[in-house]
């Protein structure tokens, strides 16, 4: 429960400190007086959006701060799964929530003096407080609210979930199909380009190296001519010939033969006579080795052409897919693999198309079993709301929900050879209806239930509905609109009655109801000066009396006070 709230520099609040009561909490004020900014400022202090309009004039910032009593088994302490956060929940200790929003628009959120996110400080706001607005009975309007409603009172929420999480399934499965499709329409136009390249690729057969060899190739081949007629000079100048003026080994040969005889008469010139002797063997081996390249060169016109038509053959080739052999086997060799996609396209979209199929008939189990379990869940709803309508004063009310699920032709599910449509939500459309008289069949709220009526079936609801959740405070703005008299009874006493096995804090402008308040607030707004502040204050007995009377009748008078007293009295 809330044990205590602060409030500092939000709108007219300059501060504010209110202590509540385990039991039912009341605030009353004349209109205007400022119980909603109370209230807002609850919501803003367990994570709801606010802007920094909301901080008081003159001032940098405001700061809002709950301190809530839990039970050691709430979930709150589990700690949403935030280590740092864990470290600082202790169930032994008060648990506090603070909230501070600059003027700048910046907000700084604690919880139990660590720093969390506005998203966490919601996710554990909605833990603790149920806040019903003045205007939160206009939802019963929307169809959507009643899905949330029943599933929620049925514990449906993990059997829908999983329901959304195979309908984004098969959606994200069919966009796949569809893109797919229409990128093979499209591919489909490229295939016989792709064939007749890859044709082109593969019957040319490039390997990697290959062009500078035949470039190679082709020069010494286009130059056997002059390779042949240099190597005979260069034999017939060594070894001679018959055209040769001068041969240079019989001129060695008698250089040897005239320096040997130097040799024999001084041994000193023995080693050059050495070196003439090894140049003239050197020089031999260098003619036979030149005679025999000589006799080796091709003179091979064919070849050279073929060289020519495989060159020309490369080059065309590099026009049309690359600047070297390189990029075009690596364009040969995405091209290989795109066809190869195309031609894997059909086998690709069959695949999609059996994932489909199976993840439809999971879904439509899964939203299948949901409606029964909504339908069953509706029966048991139906009967605890018109029996918390009945003690509302709406004895002959009958209250139906309707679990419908929705026909289609084109739907994805079929069952019992009708087609219906899938939602993220499941497979129906769920509608509260209402027959507040007898003779008159039920019919949707906003058709047939006045606001007071649709105030006590919202009443009803968060009656039922708080049973099966651990949210330790709940909230109510004005639950009181549009009913007075015996009507007002009745809801003061069915909210003293949630009282006791959770916190109530109420704003209303009822006496019938402020009557039963275990601890009872009066909000007030003061003009000193300039300035304009909103103030509360816990009532002391005598001031109760005063309050009651002038919520009673607007002026405070012997019968009014009269009267206030009675009505305290009887609620003991």
């Amino acid at each position: 429960m809330i044990e205590e709230l602060y409030i500092h520099n939000v709108a007219l609040i300059d501060k504010l400190q209110l202590e509540f009561s385990p039991g039912l909490n009341v605030l009353t004020g004349e209109t205007g007086a400022g119980k909603s900014v109370i209230l807002n400022a609850v919501g803003l202090a367990l994570g709801e959006r606010g802007a920094a309009g909301i901080v008081k004039d003159g001032a940098s910032h405001a700061k809002i701060q709950i301190a809530m009593v839990l039970p050691p088994d709430h979930p709150v302490w589990q700690g949403f799964n935030d280590s740092d956060l864990a470290e600082t929940l202790d169930p032994e200790e008060t648990l506090l929530l603070s909230r501070q929003i600059n003027t700048s628009g910046r907000n700084r959120c604690h919880v139990n003096g660590q720093m969390v996110n506005l998203t966490l400080l919601n996710a554990i706001g909605n833990l603790l407080v149920d806040i019903h607005g003045q205007h939160e009975h206009q939802s019963l309007f929307r169809s959507e609210i009643h899905r949330e409603l029943l599933d929620a009172f049925g514990g449906l929420e993990a059997l829908q979930s999983q329901v959304h999480k195979k309908y984004d399934e098969i959606y994200a499965l069919r966009r796949e199909l569809a893109e797919f499709s229409n990128t093979l329409r499209d591919a489909t136009r490229e295939k016989e380009f792709l064939e007749f390249q890859l044709e082109e690729l593969e019957a040319a057969q490039l390997q990697e190296g290959e062009e500078e060899t035949l470039i190679n190739e082709r020069h010494i081949l286009s130059n056997a001519e002059t390779r042949f007629e240099s190597a005979s000079l260069v034999y017939d100048q060594l070894y001679g010939g018959s055209q040769s003026d001068f041969v240079i080994l019989d001129g060695l040969k008698k250089v040897v033969s005239t320096a040997s005889k130097i040799g024999e008469i001084d041994g000193s010139v023995s080693e050059l006579n050495e070196r003439l002797e090894s140049a003239l063997y050197e020089l031999e081996d260098i003619a036979y080795q030149i005679r025999e390249y000589r006799d080796t060169i091709e003179f091979n016109p064919h070849r050279l052409a073929e060289i020519e038509e495989r060159l020309d053959l490369i080059y065309r080739l590099k026009r049309k897919y690359g600047n070297s052999i390189s990029e075009i086997l690596d364009y040969q060799e995405g091209a290989s693999q795109k066809l190869q996609q195309l031609q894997l396209g059909s086998e690709r979209i069959a695949d999609l198309e059996g994932q489909i199929r199976t993840a439809t008939e999971e879904a439509q189990n899964l939203a299948f079993a949901l409606s029964n379990k909504r339908k069953e869940t509706a029966t048991k709803l139906e009967s605890l709301i018109e029996r918390e309508l009945q003690t509302l004063g709406m004895e002959k009310a009958i209250f139906q929900i309707l679990v419908c699920p929705v026909a289609s032709l084109n739907g994805l599910l079929e069952i019992d050879g009708r087609r219906y449509e899938l939602r993220q939500d499941g497979m129906d459309e769920i509608e509260f209806l209402i027959s507040p008289n007898i003779g008159s069949a039920p019919k949707p709220l906003p058709k047939i239930a006045s606001g007071g009526e649709i105030s006590r079936v919202m009443l009803a609801l968060k009656t039922v509905l708080a049973r099966m959740d651990c949210i330790p405070t709940m909230i109510y703005d004005e639950i009181d609109v549009g009913i007075g008299g015996h009507t007002a009874d009745i809801v003061g006493d069915k909210l003293k009655e949630l009282s006791r096995f959770r916190q109530v804090i109420c704003i209303t402008h009822l006496p019938q109801i402020a009557r039963l308040a275990d601890r009872h607030f009066r909000v007030e707004k003061h003009v000193g000066g300039d300035r304009t502040i909103i103030t509360a204050k816990q009532l002391t007995s005598k001031e109760r009396i005063e309050e009651i009377a002038r919520m009673h009748g607007g002026e405070t008078t012997e019968t009014t006070l009269a009267h206030a007293r009675e009505l305290l009295k009887g609620r003991e």
